[in-house]
């Protein structure tokens, strides 16, 4: 069954907990006027499809299954039963403009979006992995990263010119009669259509974009129209200044000319995580009011972060709040998400930056304790005050600790200066007096033990070196962890302070090279756990890594450099990379890096083909070789064979 719906005009006052509209026109980001625009309705459990123009359609009248969708109405779409069929007109210029907020219950499998059919034959199909021009037997397919997510904003424009003019319409989520195609009809949810008889202006696309957006927790930074805009084209979110948190844009707030009251909102990648609503002690949000808060786009595994810290998740949040005294926010985060072995008797810990800088200081951050890791019940602060400095920007983490910690910093000494560098810290939770214990590394050698009522002290006189510092508190509770005090004169290496893996493939950090010839000693970490002691490591994780150097006058550096990755899979069925080549004394090495664990032997030739050394390497995956051909100097033979296949390589000894 369907009806056939006429309204000129929309003028419709919402309220939700006695939060209202003033009585205006309303339409999405004050770009008039679309052709059609459809939303899914809820009548307590019963819901319902409502087009809000004048533009005739065939849409069901019948109830529907539906749920939540951000908050939101959202009709779960049956194609077996459903159809929504929209007339585009009868002219040889098709010009339009198309919104479709969806969510499929499947991302990697291919469905039907839309159809765009004249009556003979279909035109152009849209999945939620391409657009297909049948006419052109051409493909596009969406940018790599929409892919994976369940729900997106489906935009589309097209201004085609046909020969005659034939009456066309779009019909959504079914397969096409005239073509057999392989993608399966949709199956999911769809919340809202946005169709425009014209191609809208780039600013007006924002708009839109972004009061669909704010409204079913959809990140734009995904699209080419990154930036938010409010119904006066007014830009309320800016990528730019939001530089490394342009992931899981969020947003809550107010515009009465879009019809945009969203006062509560998660994040539909991770749908649930993190949630945040936006509460008013007279009832009342401001119109084109909004808070926003995005992350660094980093995973949620538990684990070693920056010295002095306790372990955490690498994901960090910023928050634009600017806090009128008449509005709150409630803030929930679900720790299910959080993955990696917890220690027992530990705590979840909400560590805030209120400078919105990002670093943490200990004047600007503080750490709020939350709920036991032995609870799965979600994280939750009330009317908390995000903007104590008043700086409209806060950054807060996850944290894992006991009930009693304390977080370091370190005052960097002067190399061959005894007692020149600095511990500083601050005990969290624990009752007073405290007893501090600092200990050689990895022996019972005290350096310095001493009693305090206070939880900071600052300038604790240390020399360069690694030491264990121990914390307990009156009633028993214990807490260490092991600094590094480095000095701020040495040897730092020739490395840069990022790199970035690229289509998955490893590469090499050789701290070694350039550095005048001395005896040296190395230490990597990885994300503040030890993992080599050689000069060259091979990298295939992205993360936070750490070189510690000592020199020949006993001099230590640490620096610090950030691996990132473009996201892609690794490209090649194996990477195996020599080097040096030529090499002036016979020594070389061999980065590999197979998709799985493989043996692998190397054999060393010369150019009679005599055997000259081999090697057999057992179930390697990624692994750095080097090796030494004691030879006379010229032209060698280095092979690499594998399951993968054999790779040889032509190495110059001068």
């Amino acid at each position: 069954m369907y009806r056939k719906i006429f309204l000129a005009l929309v003028f419709i006052s919402l309220s939700a907990s006695n939060l209202v509209f003033s009585q205006q026109k309303i339409v999405p980001g004050n770009v008039q006027e679309p052709d059609f625009w459809i939303k899914s309705r809820t009548n307590g459990d019963t819901y319902y499809w409502e087009s809000l123009t004048k533009r005739e359609g065939k849409i069901p009248s019948n109830t529907q299954k539906g749920s939540a969708f951000n908050f939101n109405p959202s009709i779960v779409f049956d194609t077996a039963q459903d159809s929504l069929i929209l007339p585009l007109g009868i002219e040889s210029k098709r010009r339009q403009t198309l919104f479709m907020v969806y969510k499929v219950k499947d991302s990697l499998k291919e469905q039907f979006l839309w159809t765009i059919n004249d009556p003979q034959k279909t035109l152009s199909v849209a999945t939620n992995k391409r657009l297909v021009d049948l006419k052109k037997n051409s493909y596009q397919s969406y940018q790599e990263k929409i892919k994976p997510h369940k729900a997106n904003i489906h935009f589309f424009q097209q201004n085609v010119t046909d020969s005659v003019a034939k009456l066309s319409s779009l019909t959504i989520g079914q397969k096409t009669k005239f073509e057999k195609l392989p993608p399966e009809e949709f199956k999911g949810n769809i919340s809202e259509i946005l169709v425009y008889n014209r191609v809208l202006s780039g600013k007006e696309t924002q708009k839109v974009a972004s009061y669909l957006g704010i409204k079913y927790g959809i990140s734009l930074s995904q699209y080419d129209f990154k930036n938010y805009l409010n119904s006066q084209g007014e830009t309320i979110w800016d990528i730019d200044q939001h530089k490394g948190f342009d992931s899981s844009i969020t947003g809550i707030g107010r515009d009465d000319t879009s019809g945009l009251l969203q006062p509560k909102s998660s994040n539909m990648i991770d749908e649930g995580l993190l949630t945040m609503e936006l509460k008013s002690k007279s009832n009342i949000i401001p119109n084109n009011y909004f808070v926003f808060w995005s992350d660094n786009g980093k995973n949620l595994l538990v684990k070693k972060q920056e010295q002095g810290e306790p372990i955490g998740i690498s994901r960090e949040w910023q928050l634009d709040f600017i806090n009128p005294a008449d509005l709150s926010l409630d803030w929930s985060f679900n720790p299910v998400f959080i993955k990696g072995t917890l220690p027992k008797d530990t705590f979840y810990w909400l560590l805030v930056d209120y400078s919105g800088k990002g670093t943490y200081d200990e004047k600007d951050s503080e750490y709020i304790r939350l709920a036991s890791t032995s609870s799965t019940e979600k994280l939750v602060l009330n009317d908390f005050n995000w903007d104590k400095q008043k700086t409209g920007k806060t950054r807060f983490t996850i944290k894992i600790a006991p009930e009693m910690f304390s977080r370091v910093w370190i005052t960097e000494a002067t190399c061959g200066v005894s007692g020149s560098g600095q511990l500083n810290y601050t005990i969290e939770g624990g009752e007073a007096p405290f007893t501090v214990t600092v200990k050689k590394e990895g022996s019972d050698v005290v350096v310095k033990q001493w009693n305090q009522a206070a939880k900071s002290t600052t300038g604790v006189q240390l020399s360069s070196g690694t030491y264990d510092y121990i914390v307990r508190d009156a009633k028993g509770n214990l807490y260490s962890q092991t600094v590094f005090v480095a000095d701020k004169q040495g040897t730092f290496p020739n490395l840069k302070p990022d790199y970035v893996l690229n289509n998955g493939n490893a590469l090499v950090l050789d701290a070694s090279a350039g550095l005048p010839a001395e005896n040296y000693q190395y230490e990597w970490f990885y994300e503040g756990n030890f993992i080599d002691n050689s000069a060259k490591i091979l990298v295939d994780q992205p993360g936070n890594y750490e070189l510690r150097l000592v020199n020949g006058q006993d001099c230590k550096t640490a620096t610090k450099i950030a691996i990132a990755t473009d996201g892609k899979e690794i490209t090649d069925s194996n990477i195996l990379i020599l080097y040096p080549n030529p090499t002036t004394d016979g020594h070389f090495s061999v980065a590999m890096q197979y998709p799985h664990k493989t043996d692998a032997t190397i054999s060393i030739y010369n150019l009679t083909g005599a055997l000259v050394k081999q090697k057999h390497l057992t179930q390697i995956e990624t692994y750095l070789y080097e090796d030494t051909i004691n030879s006379a100097s010229g032209m060698y033979l280095v092979s690499v064979s594998s399951e993968f296949g054999t790779k040889t390589f032509k190495v110059i000894v001068k």
